[in-house]
């Protein structure tokens, strides 16, 4: 066996073990989003070899059966991206345990702690920088795992496993790692390397800043409603803004360095699901509000438009084997749902507003059905989207009480928030008659894991279930009054639709 600068001949044997674990899930995942034609596919000799759910169960039994001690980093890598491959089939609960068990381990081997790194001897620099390049890694895997673990407590409404009081690691580098870390000293520009080119951790950089904002948000109780001081809203509101100015240029919303899009294929994309982070957060923190708070309502209905048209533009840059991408279909339906809530509780009366609404909604009912046979996630939230999409309408359309008293127009917001929720909850709804989803692709049935288990016994994390609890995290209040016709205005004349 050969040892490594960074670990023992015992610590690398422990690794080796696990390391088995860790590559079937690798193979698991890259059978989850491998194109259905793809040489590699064609050439395995059964459906069994081919199929991404039994890669992944054999490296979560694999696992198992070694334990988990916290004594590898490859048994948290294993576990971790078993976390991915199930968040992907829509299996969020079993994905936050597996992401747990990630963390526990994590925890173990002190990955939340800082650690100071001495060179033993004046020969010895080449293994002392291997040693602090390998912290370095770890410092990514902690960080990404503080990430998972905000963001599905965030969406699941589950308890954090993390508390930032627990850790004092510092984050990582904003650098590529190198191809011979045994002969380059840590900085944030490599030899060779573009001061201002892309790296590998600027987005995870992006999102633990993010998460961090999210601890903040909990610990002050904003995302709950009835908050009295809005003053803690708009305060968490515009640092995530700011957050959002100052990503390097290359991952900027407004104004991008597009200069490496070419050699960095995948940047428009990233661009798109780091602005998409942010409006969840956004959403999350504005949502509990909506019906006390004018500040809210429009920051919150800011998010949705802002949202729905990133996830457009992303779908457009997606091929038909991302289609099972989690971000793909959850942006989508978190954002139409709080779109519909807010326009039903507040309808537009102009006309523009009410059709761009349109828009925006007949757009994500046509992704979420070209999606829908890859994504259960999407199968999930197609129906309660149209739904809601016929709801709205009504509630646009809706004649208007000219005999209503000032104090009717008081419980107005309150009585189709009651409503959307009966509407939403009647299972037996017909599709939206005006929308007009698109064939499944030819591609889609073929495409589906065989061997995976029936839906009927995988649990549905999002579920229509799941989408109809989000409702009941807006409480009504008792300080209600409809929005001008501004409100609409100043969101619609920003994107040169007025």
């Amino acid at each position: 066996m050969r040892p490594v600068d960074y670990l023992s001949n015992q610590e690398l044997s422990i690794e080796l073990q696990y390391f088995p674990a860790l590559l079937f899930q690798v193979v698991a995942l890259s059978l989850q989003f491998l194109p259905p034609d793809a040489l590699a596919l064609t050439q395995l000799s059964s459906k069994e070899l081919s199929s991404s759910y039994k890669y992944s169960e054999l490296g979560d039994e694999l696992v198992t059966m070694l334990g988990r001690h916290g004594v590898a980093l490859t048994a948290v890598l294993a576990d971790f991206l078993r976390a991915s491959w199930l968040k992907n089939y829509g299996r969020g609960i079993e994905a936050w345990h597996s992401a747990g068990n990630a963390i526990r381990q994590a925890q173990e081997l002190t990955l939340h702690r800082q650690h100071d790194i001495h060179q033993s001897s004046p020969d010895r620099i080449e293994q002392t920088l291997s040693v602090i390049w390998y912290d370095e890694f770890k410092k990514r895997v902690w960080m990404n795992l503080f990430v998972w673990d905000s963001l599905m407590a965030m969406i699941l409404g589950r308890p954090r496993t993390i508390h930032p009081d627990d850790c004092d690691v510092k984050p990582p580098i904003d650098c590529n790692i190198p191809k011979d870390p045994s002969k380059t000293v840590p900085m944030t520009v490599q030899p060779g390397e573009s001061p201002n080119g892309p790296t590998t951790v600027s987005a995870g950089l992006f999102r633990y800043a993010l998460a961090c904002k999210f601890h903040e948000m909990s610990a002050l109780k904003a995302d709950r409603p009835h908050l009295k001081d809005h003053n803690i809203i708009q305060g968490l509101h515009e640092q995530v803004v700011s957050l959002l100015e100052n990503v390097p240029p290359y991952l900027r919303f407004k104004s991008p360095d597009t200069s490496w899009d070419g050699e960095y294929s995948f940047l428009p994309q990233l661009r798109e699901e780091v602005f998409m982070t942010a409006n969840l957060f956004l959403m999350t923190l504005h949502r509990p509000h909506i019906l006390a708070s004018a500040e809210s309502r429009k920051a919150a209905l800011e998010a949705t438009l802002a949202t729905l048209e990133s996830q457009q533009r992303f779908f457009g840059q997606t091929s038909e084997h991302h289609y099972p991408l989690f971000g793909l279909a959850f942006y989508t339906i978190d954002a139409s749902i709080l779109l519909s809530i807010i326009v039903a509780s507040y309808p537009p009366h102009g006309h523009e507003p009410r059709q761009y609404v349109y828009h925006v909604l007949q757009q994500a009912i046509e992704r979420l059905s070209y999606v829908q046979p890859y994504n259960p996630i999407a199968r999930s939230g197609l129906g309660i989207v149209q739904r809601c999409y016929e709801k709205l309408k009504e509630a646009c359309h809706s004649p208007p009480n000219t005999s209503a008293t000032p104090s009717s127009s008081v419980v107005s917001p309150r009585f189709e928030l009651q409503s959307l929720r009966q509407e939403l909850s009647h299972r037996n709804s017909v599709p939206a008659n005006d929308v007009q989803s698109p064939p499944s692709p030819s591609s889609g049935p073929e495409y589906l894991d065989l061997l995976a288990p029936a839906p009927s016994i995988i649990p549905d994390s999002f579920s229509e279930a799941y989408w109809l609890d989000q409702l009941n995290l807006i409480q009504p209040s008792s300080a209600i009054g409809q929005d001008p016709d501004m409100f609409w205005d100043s969101l619609l004349f920003d994107r040169n639709i007025l």
